[in-house]
């Protein structure tokens, strides 16, 4: 029999040509990962493809419960059926779908799956229950940045945010908070307190805050010696503290989700800080009482916060 033809398999399995031609089957019994490398996985349990535009670990696809689902970890992308993945989400396949990546498909053959053992069901499925959990908020957002994407050449646009998400991300992590999400032009970060509110997590947010803003001069000096040109970017910041429902939402695995009024209220203060607030760090009533003693505030007094009701007591920042 050629070696390029497949006998047909009634289990679920992974088909696929390498860069020779040589066709490859993979029976799914568990999970098959894909990528570059797929660094201590053992050959019947990955699929390599040698394109440097695949992630070392790119993706995986496992059999689970409700049948086949692939997960997307890759930078470059995956596609299905000649669809993109969004980023880092997960999604069922069907019997003929097609995975690519870097220039190879893989053709998935999942013949309908007898109901799973009660056992071999529990042991796939994870609890998630959303829970109450004390956090400080930090968003950092770039002023203006609508009218520089609008009038500036998206490569640097790129260039600039690339930048500031890399050096700001570095910043929370040397200050032991945790990073949410890029959002446009905002990286939001938290530090939850598991022990109830506390001045250490909340100072450590607020010392974060400051060294980003400290590090923005740098950021734009080193673009410019690698012949960037460009304003030195202005930002605004936002802080607060509170209590907020952490959970899951959809089919993104790593889509953890802060819901709570306090992380509203986050984003609102740092589109005003620098910009209708005269200080580039925005507090509010609640953070600042637990930074009183460490940091030196201003009262920026009661302020009406778009889109809420009433007003909020809000405090500065202003680095020396």
């Amino acid at each position: 029999m050629p070696s390029d033809v497949l006998t047909p398999d009634p289990n679920p399995s992974l088909q696929w040509q390498d860069e020779h031609g040589v066709s490859h089957r993979l029976t799914l019994t568990d999970k098959i990962f894909l990528g570059r490398v797929c660094r201590g996985i053992e050959s019947d349990k990955c699929i390599l493809v040698r394109n440097p535009m695949v992630s070392r670990d790119h993706a995986v696809v496992r059999l689970g419960r409700h049948g086949v689902e692939i997960t997307d970890m890759s930078k470059n992308g995956t596609w299905i059926n000649d669809v993109r993945m969004a980023p880092g989400t997960a999604r069922q396949l069907k019997d003929g779908d097609r995975i690519s990546l870097g220039g190879t498909c893989i053709r998935i053959s999942c013949p309908d799956l007898a109901d799973q053992r009660e056992e071999e069901i529990w042991m796939e499925q994870t609890a998630i229950r959303p829970a109450a959990v004390c956090v400080t908020s930090l968003v950092a957002d770039v002023r203006g940045f609508s009218a520089f994407s609008q009038k500036t050449d998206s490569a640097l646009v790129y260039t600039l945010i690339k930048a500031i998400f890399s050096r700001f991300s570095s910043i929370v992590n040397e200050y032991q908070g945790t990073v949410k999400d890029y959002a446009g032009d905002a990286v939001f970060a938290f530090w939850e307190h598991p022990d109830g509110f506390s001045t250490d997590h909340t100072l450590a947010a607020c010392r974060a805050a400051i060294a980003q803003l400290r590090s923005v001069p740098e950021i734009h000096r080193q673009l410019t010696d690698r012949g960037v040109s460009m304003p030195l970017p202005v930002l605004g910041w936002g802080l607060t503290t509170g209590q907020v429902t952490l959970s899951h939402y959809g089919s993104r695995s790593a889509g953890m989700a802060l819901v709570g009024d306090c992380i509203n209220l986050a984003f609102r203060l740092s589109s005003m800080a620098n910009k209708t607030l005269p200080a580039p760090i925005v507090l509010c009533r609640e953070t600042a009482s637990w930074v009183t003693q460490e940091l030196p505030l201003m009262d920026l007094g009661n302020r009406e916060i778009r889109g809420r009701t009433g007003q909020e007591h809000l405090f500065g920042i202003q680095p020396a």
